[in-house]
């Protein structure tokens, strides 16, 4: 073991960490390392001659260049250690043999880095990172969580700010933005994204949201975003109006692409949102689409499938009517309040209600006490109001039931989506 790089780097760790650091020290307290059996071990093995021959080597070399301050035990000098303590005059050169930048000057650069980049950048949350940031370093001389120590991967992450600022409302993939703004598909991937999500989780008040769903809000996907629609209804391409009815498996509109889409008419009464891809088309399957705009989510829907939707909102009707149908759990209730806060007010869960989840429960998965928390916080959440009887039920129960569970009754889903017209409120087979 190098134990001249050992007791370097310790002791500048607790430097670093010091009130002589800060400048804040009031009493002319040391710096050191006491030799015991809980901090040098090996020192005191007895079994380990060599080792305590490299140790007192090392502390003699560091005591000879003024670094070091040594203690012996009384009546064992040159034996047995007692203390070793830094030298505060002769910092610097204890940072110079041990190939290691001042973090006095690490802090400087670091400021600099950040205080240049945000001169860049207009985007008001990160403007307000970048700002924060900066006044951490300056408080607690220390950058704070989530941003890099090292200068080199500092300057990488903010690249990635700088870019997200530059990116605007636009979506892209994952491996394209860390080639667009990074140099390198690979760079995004790893400690990048893990320091993103974590930086940008802390913007929203949801702590459910899953990382893939904080990146879509940043308008980064890890491919591309699609819709799938099937169903009566009639959209233009570049000004040229395509009638998708007779389309009955559907077909695919990728958010990159909404600026050349436009809803020209709907001619159905009612638009189905559906969570599951399979349960999605299971109903093309059996002929739903003639009837009914059937489209799938994917899960929840970033900013690039909000806005798609949002040209549909445009041409519904207030006599149209408007379901989505996810699971009964945590992302169903959450993907239909977006659906409902942000694009259609007036729409319905279907399939969604403590009938149809006691009806299924032979198929419904038990709960984990985290998420039985997570669970009774939503009873006091009044955005969640109507499904709060269902909550009720799935905590009395223990359930929580995903929807292809229902499609073991593909026949009773159909009869009661056909009777759409009238529907009751809840959806129960």
């Amino acid at each position: 073991m190098d134990y001249r790089s050992f007791f370097l780097n310790t002791l500048l760790d607790k430097y670093e960490n010091s009130a002589h650091f800060f400048g804040t020290s009031r009493v002319n307290r040391r710096v050191g390392l006491s030799f015991n059996r809980s901090t040098m071990p090996v020192y005191f093995a007895g079994d380990q001659p060599k080792d305590k021959y490299a140790i007192h080597l090392a502390v003699v070399e560091l005591q000879t260049a003024g670094i070091l301050e040594v203690e012996w035990l009384r009546g064992e000098k040159d034996n047995i250690l007692k203390k070793i303590t830094l030298n505060l005059h002769n910092v610097a050169a204890a940072y110079r043999m041990a190939g290691r930048l001042p973090k006095a000057d690490q802090l400087a650069e670091q400021l600099y880095l950040i205080s240049s980049a945000a001169a860049k950048i207009q985007t008001p949350w990160i403007l307000e990172a970048l700002e924060a940031a900066q006044n951490s370093i300056q408080a607690t001389r220390a950058i704070p969580s989530p941003f890099p120590t090292e200068s080199e991967q500092l300057e990488i992450f903010l690249k990635l700010l700088s870019g997200l600022d530059d990116k605007k409302e636009g979506e892209l993939s994952e491996r394209i933005f860390s080639i667009r703004y990074l140099g390198n598909s690979k760079l995004f991937a790893g400690k990048n994204r893990s320091a993103l999500i974590s930086l940008v989780r802390r913007r929203f008040a949801d702590p459910d949201l899953s990382d893939e769903d904080i990146l879509a809000e940043l308008g980064i996907v890890r491919t591309s975003n699609e819709l799938l629609i099937a169903g009566p209804l009639t959209l233009s391409i570049d000004e040229i109006a395509t009638d998708l009815t007779p389309l009955t498996f559907g077909v695919v509109i990728d958010t990159s692409q909404i600026n050349r889409i436009r809803f020209v008419s709907l001619h159905a009464d009612t638009i189905l949102l559906i969570e599951n891809k399979t349960n999605f088309h299971e109903l093309v399957r059996k002929g739903l689409s003639k009837d009914i705009i059937l489209i799938y989510l994917g899960g929840f829907p970033g900013p690039g499938k909000r806005q798609l939707l949002a040209l549909l909102s445009q041409q519904t009707r207030t006599t149209m009517q408007l379901y989505h149908w996810g699971d009964i759990d945590l992302g169903g209730f959450r993907i239909h309040r977006i659906l409902k806060e942000t694009i259609f007010p007036n729409i319905r869960p279907l399939f969604m209600d403590e009938n149809t989840l006691l009806a299924y429960r032979h198929m419904a998965d038990t709960l984990h006490p985290s998420y039985v928390k997570r669970l009774e916080k939503l009873l006091t959440d009044v955005r969640y109001d109507e499904f709060h009887p269902v909550i009720q039920t799935m905590l009395a129960h223990n359930l929580r039931l995903e929807q292809e569970a229902l499609l073991a009754d593909m026949k009773g889903i159909i009869q009661s989506l056909l009777k759409m017209k009238n529907p009751v409120q809840g959806g129960v087979l």
